[in-house]
């Protein structure tokens, strides 16, 4: 086994950790980053090449409603995947229970957030308006793109219905900046990018983290943290690397960003005799209260040509006008509808149900057809939760995640209406027919939930675990609510304020 002393490991390659080690490279910290996944160089544009990116090792799926939120793999994680949608969560997003008595309060609210929203929006470069109903106004370092036509038949529905259609935050580059060119609208935004118009953790600040000195180990697989109990601190990592060899790294501070499926499962495998049900998890609240965001795929058919796949995937329009809770909705909390269309493949398995020749036309339609993405905010409930499974291993022989999560009532209505919004504004264009696709849930967070007290909580404010102070988790499992927008920009900001905190208890002897 090869052994290795750090300041910093960082488990993960995505936005949290890249942003997170080139933060702490920068105050000086030795730093390794360990991703689980290879590093690609490129990634021509094929729906074959976006499957590589997508984590594909085995887990085991439970619940009523077969949520299934993917998750990203390789050096730049989720970035290299996503499409890119950076929207700021709204005030009353933090305090759900106190304005509408659902979910939980967060401990943290918009304003411990704000200056760290404007830095990461600059650093990693977006475009776009704040919209509308922004928490604040603000202005973003890039303009909007221009609403390619896809964009310009939806918003010409959602203002016959008295909404207010804008160009939203997005992660890709509507001009030159950072280096990076100006998208060329090829629209394999989940396939990577080609010519790196749109930001990713490896494009962004793992190159800024390299040049200070951190150092990117890939197909480097974390199975284990191990933990000193005299001293009540973590004391390092174990990892196999692609040949199945051990390395050991020791360090004196330990930071997961790792997904909120694969960050509960490494605490729940590094039980020890002093955390026999998982570390840092005295609380026994590792890997529940995962949530996701319920969502519905709403196509409509036109006469003309759309050729929606002109553009950028996903948001070139957004419309936040059923965001705001009211309580003659009859449910909690509130949806977006944001454009969307994606490659053939895709398009044919977000279809939902349909068979025969309607699958058949549905398949023809693909240059005359628009597509919203129907976006609701998913309540946390202790019954979703991610554990190990007892009988299905990976190819190393650890027990994979089994997840096991039901939609609850709330949800169920609120994606609905979500849904009848979309179809309605979809005829309000001018679509021939409107088809209701695939429900399905999108990004999952929420399994190492935040909070004040060690009893209902996983960390602190500034991502500590509660258990063991050189301990943090940085990434969507620290999110008490999902809120009903987009997470990355919020899970980018509370890092960046996680790791003010550790630089500045590591300056003071504290870690």
């Amino acid at each position: 086994m090869t052994r290795v002393e750090i300041d910093v490991v960082i488990v993960g390659a995505g936005a949290c950790g890249s942003l997170a080690a080139k933060e702490l490279a920068d105050a000086g910290f030795s730093v390794i980053i360990l991703e689980a996944g290879k590093r690609f160089d490129y990634l021509p544009n094929t729906e074959a090449n976006g499957s590589k990116i997508i984590w594909s090792e085995p887990r085991k799926y439970l619940g009523a409603h077969g949520v299934v939120p993917k998750a990203g793999v390789g050096v730049g994680g989720g970035t290299l995947a996503w499409l890119g949608v950076m929207p700021r969560f709204h005030r009353n997003d933090f305090q759900t229970y106190s304005t509408e008595g659902v979910g939980s309060d967060w401990p943290i609210g918009y304003d411990d957030l704000r200056s760290h929203y404007g830095k990461i929006e600059h650093e990693f470069g977006v475009a776009g308006e704040c919209g509308p109903f922004s928490p604040e106004p603000y202005k973003l370092p890039m303009p909007p793109h221009r609403m390619n036509w896809h964009a310009q038949v939806l918003a010409r529905g959602a203002r016959k219905l008295g909404a207010q259609p804008f160009a939203p935050p997005i992660a890709i580059n509507s001009v030159p900046y950072n280096g990076r060119p100006a998208c060329t609208y090829c629209g394999w935004c989940a396939s990577g990018c080609q010519n790196g118009s749109k930001a990713t953790a490896s494009g962004t600040y793992l190159p800024k983290a390299e040049e200070k000195g951190a150092r990117v180990v890939s197909e480097a697989f974390v199975y284990h943290i191990d933990y000193n109990a005299a001293k009540s601190r973590v004391s390092g990592i174990r990892y196999l690397d692609s040949n199945n060899q051990e390395h050991k790294i020791e360090a004196r501070a330990v930071i997961l960003s790792a997904h909120a499926f694969e960050t509960p499962r490494l605490l729940l495998l590094s039980a020890n005799a002093h955390f026999p049900n998982g570390l840092a998890n005295s609380s026994g609240l590792v890997g529940k209260y995962l949530m996701s965001h319920p969502t519905w795929q709403v196509f409509g058919t036109f006469d003309e040509p759309i050729n929606a796949f002109k553009g950028m995937q996903m948001g070139h329009v957004m419309v936040q006008d059923y965001y705001q809770p009211s309580p003659q909705n009859g449910y909690a909390r509130g949806f977006i509808l944001l454009s969307y269309m994606m490659t053939p493949v895709t398009y044919a398995n977000l279809s939902g149900s349909f068979h025969g020749a309607d699958f058949k036309d549905f398949l023809h339609d693909y240059p005359n057809t628009a597509a919203w993405w129907a976006h609701a905010e998913g309540l946390p409930d202790a019954n979703n939760t991610v554990t190990l499974d007892p009988e299905i291993k990976d190819a190393r022989g650890l027990s994979a995640a089994r997840v096991s999560y039901s939609w609850g009532d709330n949800d169920i209505k609120l994606a609905a209406a979500a849904r009848d919004k979309a179809a309605e504004m979809m005829s309000a264009s001018g679509a021939r027919k409107v088809r209701v696709g695939l429900n399905y849930g999108a990004h999952a967070m929420g399994t190492c939930r935040m909070g004040h007290d060690p009893k209902s909580s996983v960390v602190n404010q500034f991502c500590q675990t509660h258990d063991i102070a050189n301990l943090f988790i940085c990434d969507t499992s620290v999110f008490v609510t999902g809120s009903g927008v987009n997470p990355t920009l919020t899970a980018m900001a509370i890092t960046s304020r996680a790791t003010s905190h550790l630089n500045s208890e590591a300056r003071k002897g504290n870690l």
